[in-house]
């Protein structure tokens, strides 16, 4: 169900309700992402001063790196998008007859999507053979055009999401026809009743989801090698080719750290249904019995389920600005934050914007 009646809840709870309304989470991401996205064109904007390149060697550098940002950018936009049409599907068009083990899944494998055809961009139109060598040559690692922050970022949520993943798992049981979806609660001050059982973030929705989660980290690394590792076409385009490759990392890494982001969210959202169980009622003929519902992990399981909103945002932040700071653009601007570096900025950030 995707908002319960309204006419059982009071103004405070039908303020919760909707504030925990995915769409809510994707109307307020895209207003945050828009909001970053227009502060960091705004601050690349102020330098005009840079050394450009003129004919020739500028369309070459354009031409190098605006397939994989335009594959990176539409990367975050399907994603975001994936994820409102598949909550309407979910919650009006499909009949809710078995698991939609998709639900977590999907944002992993259109991000997945995503990186792949970045990484063949690169391999393809994004490498070759330089037209003067640059020398010395330098040795790159695929973490060379990588913040740490970052990176430590997408560990982090693709740790929790491994992690949430197994323990739910681990916690699951089998339904009648097998699949893994069901978390059994025992009633412990009445042994003669039927444990309760709730829909769960089982093994049906973890294992497309571990499955994914591997191809995409794996994918990520891959991406993020290939693209330190190509050459750069001559020494007097190092700097803007340098601008363009952290461009390149940073969307594959928030492309990837958003997609995790998303899919824990709806992992939260399966988990802290079991935590809202908290009663069972046995009607009987004239009478009614009541039973506490007493699972020991239900505590963890509500704050997952507040948490999940939070994590839809921001990941929902990053997948956008991933889609609109990438959208191609004038070099200059790419040189302009690579020989003009802000007060306090690093050799390593993201780089979207600049």
């Amino acid at each position: 169900m995707l908002i319960p009646s309204l006419a059982a809840f009071g103004p405070l709870e039908l303020t919760g309700a909707i504030a925990t309304w995915p769409p809510v989470s994707f109307v307020l991401g895209l207003v945050a992402a828009a909001t970053v996205v227009a502060i960091r064109a705004n601050t690349s904007g102020r330098a005009e001063h840079a050394p450009r390149l003129i004919g020739g060697r500028r369309s070459a550098v354009r031409r190098r790196y605006a397939g994989e940002h335009i594959a990176l950018a539409g990367a975050g936009f399907a994603v975001s998008l994936v994820f409102v049409l598949e909550f309407i599907f979910r919650g009006y068009i499909w009949d809710g007859s078995g698991a939609s083990w998709w639900r977590v899944a999907a944002p992993l494998v259109v991000a997945l999507v995503g990186v792949v055809a970045a990484l063949v961009l690169v391999r393809t139109r994004g490498s070759g053979a330089p037209e003067r060598p640059v020398s010395p040559p330098v040795r790159r690692s695929w973490v060379s055009f990588s913040s740490p922050m970052t990176l430590a970022a997408l560990t982090v949520a693709a740790l929790a999401l491994a992690g949430t993943t197994v323990a739910a798992g681990l916690a699951s049981s089998p339904d009648d026809a097998g699949d893994w979806l069901w978390l059994v609660i025992p009633i412990p001050n009445a042994g003669d009743v039927d444990p309760v059982r709730v829909v769960f973030y089982g093994w049906v929705y973890g294992v497309p989801a571990l499955v994914g989660l591997v191809l995409l980290v794996v994918a990520a690394w891959r991406a993020l090698d290939r693209n330190a590792a190509r050459s750069f076409l001559r020494p007097e385009t190092v700097a803007i080719e340098r601008a363009a490759r952290r461009r390149t990392a940073g969307g594959i890494v928030w492309l990837t750290t958003g997609a995790c982001l998303l899919a824990l969210a709806a992992a939260w959202r399966l988990v802290g249904n079991a935590g809202s169980t908290t009663m069972l009622m046995i009607d009987g003929p004239g009478t009614s019995t009541s039973y506490d519902v007493a699972w020991r992990y239900a505590e963890l399981a509500s704050l997952a389920r507040a948490a999940a909103p939070i994590v839809e945002i921001v990941a929902l932040c990053l997948l956008l600005v991933v889609g609109g700071s990438l959208v191609p653009r004038a070099d200059h601007a790419s040189a302009t934050a690579a020989a003009s570096p802000g007060p306090g900025s690093s050799g390593t950030d993201i780089g979207y914007a600049r």
